[in-house]
């Protein structure tokens, strides 16, 4: 986000400074739209972290292939008889894979689903749950071996619940005072952009609920 705004601040001030100013208004949104997007994409691969995650006897392997800028963080082992359950949690703007380890951490992997991304992050999804239970099952011990199940999403929580009940309620007061009072300061485009999140949360409740 500080490189998103950074470039997008620069580009701004160098079209102002450097390019004639239109007296079309059509054409000023479709720079600035353009500006927003090219910003937004360079500030991607600026951000963007790259990372080899294999799965072996020993444990989950996290190997840097490039690090994100301003972090010296090193590649590191995860081993299986710390890994407690997972979880894959869906966003508007990140897609999460969370490996809840019983010390009371967690290892997760977001991965940015807004913009074409050509990576293995569906099949780490997908192979964990087998692969997991399969080098764990390997795993020499005195002890009983616990199967690495699927945890509990956010959206399960009733905590969370309750924050998507709020914000319901927030948005239908915002909206009848629209309705019964046209001049109130709340757009129908802010109403729209509101909405839209509240019905994105709800989806992921009901989708939580069925799939449970």
């Amino acid at each position: 986000m500080i490189a998103w705004i950074g470039i997008l601040l620069s580009s701004i001030i160098l079209i102002f400074d450097n390019l004639p100013q239109s007296d079309s208004e059509i054409i000023s949104i479709i720079q600035f739209l353009a500006v927003f997007v090219t910003s937004f994409y360079l500030a991607h691969l600026i951000g963007m972290g790259k990372a080899k995650v294999v799965l072996t006897q020993e444990g989950i392997n996290h190997i840097w292939e490039r690090r994100f800028i301003l972090s010296w963080e090193k590649s590191f082992r995860v081993p299986w008889n710390l890994v407690d359950n997972y979880v894959f949690q869906e966003d508007r703007t990140f897609d999460s894979f969370i490996i809840n380890l019983t010390n009371k951490t967690r290892y997760k992997v977001n991965r940015l689903n807004v913009l074409p991304i050509k990576d293995d992050f569906n099949r780490l999804v997908k192979d964990f749950p087998r692969l997991s239970n399969d080098y764990k099952n390997g795993l020499d011990s005195d002890t009983e071996i616990k199967p690495i199940k699927e945890g509990e999403s956010i959206y399960a929580s009733k905590s969370f619940r309750w924050v998507f009940y709020f914000l319901l309620a927030g948005f239908l007061i915002l909206a009848l005072t629209k309705v019964f009072n046209p001049n109130s300061g709340t757009t129908w485009s802010s109403l729209g952009v509101i909405g839209s999140g509240v019905l994105f949360y709800g989806m992921m409740i009901i989708g939580q609920k069925k799939n449970n």
